[in-house]
């Protein structure tokens, strides 16, 4: 259950909408000691470069299907800012100190500063929060309680000393303050445990009632990085109380079912439909590739409308293509423990079972164990076992090579060789036949017990 709900805590959060209603958002100003660091405009992983003229000057106008919170940024000084369509911002600062230089004007200045105002009162909101965890559960709920209702208390006055602030911002804002609130009852339990070393908390019957008035047809909380955490783990749970596939099933395409058939069951908008079609399908496809899904990315070709996701579901089908069974797995040459050169082609005429791994990962770590037995119990078969560290630090893999001393073969790939085998997750597992070709690019990990060691008995000539 705890896979599961991390695995829905950690989607994306930028909702999949239409593209007919593109307006802009021009942010213009003028910035002091600019330097060589660019101006940045960023949002999550995207990033804009905006030019700055000589005498400072400097506008940029963004195509924007609804309004977002965005950061201007100059090397690691910052400040966030709204832009929202057809509404202007202008930003006055000085390069060396923006976050605390900066002025704004224009139609979202309001906005904006409201970000400035608000983060020295939610620093000191937010200063006792890991001592807060030690408290019991009403003590702590009611604590958590408060800070919400300090929060929209100031955003209230606020408000009120700037009419005729953006209501979508006013709606954001609310929305992040109540889901805020829930985040700190759904992450009570765990934090409190670990932190108090204990093991037996009971929660009151009513902690988690606030998931009943959770309304998933809300496209609004796409928009909410919190509120998405929050409705996510409760679609989670919901799947796990209708039977869901289990602790173990993140990234299989057991998962995927319970999910899509609980989502096209469930949720009526057809927005909110398609970014958790579209999310769930990109957790499958880039943790274990199309293959043994095919009818549900075929699914989601027909439930999905939006066409930029379809385009780029389609990419990553077309990209996972080279390593469909039967293709010739890619090539490698990398160095062992001893500096020696290995190359995939040395075991031709013997299985390959390939495990993709780094020293500074936990769950690689915890399969270990059951590597050591498997090699162990192989030894007298037709099947090489190896160990490929992905480790930037390559002596942190030269420590514990030769301290621990593995029975398999132990390569490092410092050349990200495992890109072509489309690795962005570890620990990650490849089965490749006698002759080089693919039998899995994602095989069983060695702790599924039955369900690898089934698939290696029923190889031909092990």
């Amino acid at each position: 259950m705890k896979k599961l709900l991390f695995l829905f805590a950690t989607i994306g959060i930028v909702a999949c909408t239409s593209k007919d209603t593109v307006n802009e958002s021009t942010i213009s100003g003028t910035v002091q000691n600019i330097g060589e660091a660019p101006l940045l405009l960023t949002s999550g992983q995207n990033s804009d470069t905006i030019l700055v003229n000589e005498d400072g000057s400097f506008s940029f106008t963004k195509e924007l299907q609804k309004a977002s919170n965005f950061v201007l940024r100059i090397g690691r000084s910052y400040s966030p800012i709204y832009l929202a369509p057809g509404l202007n911002l202008t930003a006055d600062f000085n390069a060396k100190n923006l976050g605390g230089t900066i002025e704004f004007g224009g139609d979202l200045a309001a906005e904006s500063r409201y970000f400035q105002e608000f983060k020295t009162m939610n620093y000191d909101l937010s200063a006792g929060m890991k001592e807060l965890y030690l408290a019991e559960p009403e003590e702590y709920k009611n604590s958590v309680l408060k800070i919400r209702t300090t929060k929209e208390d100031f955003l209230n006055n606020y408000i009120k000393a700037n009419p005729g602030m953006d209501k979508a911002f006013i709606q954001n804002q609310k929305l992040d303050y109540e889901f805020g609130y829930y985040y700190a009852l759904n992450s009570y339990l765990p934090t409190h445990n670990y932190s108090a070393k204990v093991d037996n908390t009971v929660l009151p019957e009513d902690w988690f009632s606030f998931e009943d008035d959770i309304d998933f047809d809300n496209p609004g909380y796409l928009d909410m990085p919190m509120a998405l955490r929050i409705v996510s783990s409760v679609i989670a749970k919901n799947i796990e109380k209708e039977g869901g596939p289990g602790e173990d099933a993140w990234g299989t395409p057991g998962l995927l079912i319970a999910q899509f058939n609980w989502i096209l069951k469930n949720i009526k908008n057809q927005e909110v439909i398609n970014h958790f079609l579209k999310e769930n399908l990109t957790s499958v496809i880039d943790f274990s590739g199309p293959n043994d899904i095919e009818e549900y990315i075929d699914l989601y070709y027909k439930k999905s409308t939006d066409i930029e996701s379809i385009n780029e579901i389609k990419e990553k089908v077309e990209m996972w293509a080279p390593l469909k069974p039967g293709n010739d797995a890619p090539a490698f040459t990398l160095p062992d423990i001893d500096g020696n050169e290995v190359s995939l082609s040395d075991f031709a005429g013997k299985y390959v079972y390939i495990d993709f791994w780094a020293t500074w990962c936990d769950p690689c770590k915890t399969e270990i164990p059951v590597l050591e037995e498997l090699a162990l119990k192989y030894a007298d078969k037709n099947i090489e076992i190896i160990s490929i560290s992905l480790d930037q630090n390559k002596q942190a893999w030269i420590d514990m090579v030769t301290r621990d001393k593995p029975r398999w073969l132990q390569l490092h790939d410092g050349v990200k060789m495992n890109t072509n085998y489309i690795i962005k997750f570890i620990p990650s597992f490849v089965l490749i036949d006698r002759d080089g070709k693919i039998i899995k690019a994602r095989a069983p990990k060695p702790s599924s017990g039955e369900e690898l060691e089934n698939l290696l008995n029923s190889l031909e000539g092990i």
